[in-house]
């Protein structure tokens, strides 16, 4: 009987270790679990900082290659505008030849020729004049400089033009100076 005691307790025992040994790797594997679950969090927080910074990269990438593009386009603002101030002076001269001396024709012909060859070339570099007589006031295009009551004229229409604008791709290089009816 003690045989049959011993191979229970030993059988008992057994299982006893067994238990402990199967709780132990039980706790292990939990912890395990929790250490691989918490590598996971860890994991997924890198990847989803790496791709903002990747985001991040493209579009500041893209960004620069606008403002390069626009510096390329836009970066003779200033020198046209001060070509515009030449353009005035060939424009007023016409007007103050015009008026002068309207029987010599051939300066008349010589500074519109000149005139025709500036616009050409504004043109060339994608400057156009902006139209401003006989059509509705713009604050985007138009300055308005005085404001006149003519019965014959609707209301809000430019009327006059006194200084040329001009737009440089889709941009106001500088707007048309003009008078609008009241």
């Amino acid at each position: 009987m003690d045989e049959e005691r011993m191979d229970t307790l030993g059988t008992e025992e057994g299982l006893t270790d067994e238990c402990a040994a199967g709780g132990a790797a039980q706790e292990g594997a939990q912890a395990a679990g929790e250490d691989a679950a918490a590598l996971k969090a860890q994991l997924d927080e890198y990847r989803d900082k790496y791709l903002r910074s990747c985001a991040e990269m493209d579009n500041m990438r893209k960004r620069l290659a606008r403002e390069r593009q626009d510096i390329v386009k836009y970066g003779t603002e200033k020198l046209l505008k001060d070509f515009l101030l030449v353009y005035d002076a060939v424009e007023k001269s016409i007007d103050a030849a015009s008026q002068r001396e309207p029987v010599d024709e051939p300066l008349l012909q010589g500074l519109r020729m000149t005139e025709k060859l500036f616009l050409e070339t504004l043109k060339k570099n994608q400057v156009e004049p902006i139209e401003a007589k006989n059509v509705p006031f713009d604050p985007r295009y138009h300055e308005a400089l005085m404001q006149v009551n003519r019965p014959d004229m609707q209301k809000g229409m430019v009327l006059d033009e006194l200084e040329k604008g001009f737009m440089v791709h889709d941009r106001v290089l500088r707007p048309a100076k003009v008078t609008v009816s009241g």
